[in-house]
């Protein structure tokens, strides 16, 4: 995370014609005289997702106070274009205030933003008093907004409290954010292999820490690699030895039907006390995640740090699979 506070910046005003959520478009010129605090993030996001909470917390806590809020949702992936998706996102994640789609990055560029989530606070004359990257600062972030709704003469403002982004937590080395895509990411064994080409995969059990492996019928494409092959069992997989408390991974399927994966931790199914939010136990015993819309699935969420390889195992032929992220914190 880091902040920076500027000095006369004026703030860019949004582009016309772009798709409002949660209400009608609006521009900044006709919020003069209000602070307005812009959130860029994306759905898929983990630390846009772990950042919500705050802001749901501070529209409902400030929006009667004169505070406007505006999710600028730039997509990450192709899939995060579609306005459906994000409508979804918005109900789960309970967000109330107006989101304004930017799937081609015209707001992006014009801030020059580089991050998801990226806060950028803007006072009531038109300029950006404060930013913020990351998750994380935010009590910082918070004292910022009760400074700026003090220059429209707010008074009675509630007690901040302490930042648990801050202070008491142990943080630990993980496993960095992970692409599969060959834009921005890497296959340990990929040889030779054309890209966006269905190709046979064998893993011959040698891992290197981070680094992802496949074995089996894939396709190695931009974003993501997806499985191409429908089998009767689930013998194919992905595997990666990784560092951390926490994984997710970002996975769809290619028609929107759903596709299951088998958990394996080190050669067993993933342990019940392991288990992220998305894993689901069969009668046989097998840690199974089903798959259907594209988005972020908790797959381990463990109360200890440790080191292990995982396996994900599928059957389906349409299954893909863009990016890990790790969590390597605990309170």
């Amino acid at each position: 995370m880091f902040l920076h506070r500027f000095t006369k910046v004026r703030a860019p005003e949004f582009p016309s014609g772009l798709t409002w959520l949660n209400g009608k478009a609006v521009s900044l010129k006709s919020l003069r005289g209000k602070p307005v605090l812009i959130d860029f993030w994306t759905y898929s996001c983990v630390n846009c997702i772990r950042t919500q909470p705050h802001l749901n917390r501070w529209w409902k806590t400030y929006k009667d106070k004169g505070l406007i809020i505006i999710g600028v949702h730039t997509p990450e992936f192709a899939f995060e274009k579609n306005a459906e998706n994000v409508e979804a996102a918005i109900a789960e994640h309970k967000i109330e205030y107006p989101v304004v789609l930017d799937p081609d990055y015209k707001i992006w560029k014009l801030y020059g933003n580089k991050y998801w989530p990226h806060k950028y606070l803007i006072s009531k004359g038109g300029h950006i008093a404060y930013d913020h990257a990351g998750e994380g600062g935010y009590a910082e972030t918070e004292m910022e907004i009760q400074k700026a709704l003090k220059d429209i003469g707010v008074k009675e403002l509630p007690a901040i409290g302490p930042d648990d982004s801050l202070g008491g937590g142990i943080c630990y080395r993980t496993t960095p954010e992970t692409y599969l895509g060959y834009l921005r990411g890497t296959v340990g064994n990929l040889g030779d292999v054309m890209p966006d080409t269905e190709e046979a995969f064998t893993d011959l059990g040698a891992y290197k820490d981070d680094v992802p492996y496949l074995h089996g019928h894939f396709k190695v494409s931009g974003e993501f690699v997806e499985h191409t092959k429908t089998l009767p069992i689930a013998s194919e997989y992905l595997a990666l030895k990784y560092s951390a408390f926490s994984v997710n991974l970002v996975m769809g399927t290619t028609d929107q039907k759903t596709a299951s994966v088998e958990v394996e931790l080190d050669g067993k199914p993933l342990p019940k006390d392991m288990a992220g939010d998305d894993v689901r136990y069969t009668k046989e015993g097998h840690a199974e995640i089903v798959i259907k819309d594209p988005r972020m699935y908790k797959i381990v969420n463990a109360k200890m740090y440790h080191r292990g390889t995982l396996k994900l195992k599928t059957a389906a032929g349409n299954l893909r699979m863009f990016a890990f992220t790790f969590g390597g914190c605990v309170e």
